[in-house]
């Protein structure tokens, strides 16, 4: 499925995020469309740090990633996804593709 090396690296990334299910001790199967918020239910204060650290690592300016269009305050208002698609192709242009 991984198909480049910065592919490879931001599903690493992403990976050091997902623990294992209480229930069934398997972590969530990552895919590239997956949406970090509303699939993976990443916690938003994990999602912060991760990226941070994502911009650090593809040296993407961190304040063109508006945070609460992603994770906004009010859980209940409607989000754009965060998806790794998003994160891969934005590390390969070099810059933030988002809004």
């Amino acid at each position: 499925m991984v198909t480049d090396d910065i592919e490879k690296a931001v599903f690493d990334l992403v990976e050091s995020y997902n623990g294992r299910s209480i229930f069934t001790f398997k972590r969530y199967k990552l895919q590239l469309d997956t949406d970090l918020n509303e699939d993976f239910r990443i916690d938003p204060e994990d999602a912060y740090e991760l990226l941070e650290r994502y911009a650090e690592k593809f040296s993407i300016e961190p304040g063109t990633i508006t945070f609460t269009d992603y994770f906004p305050e009010d859980f209940r208002k409607t989000h754009d996804p965060l998806t790794i698609r998003l994160m891969v192709e934005s590390a390969r242009a070099g810059r933030w593709l988002g809004k």
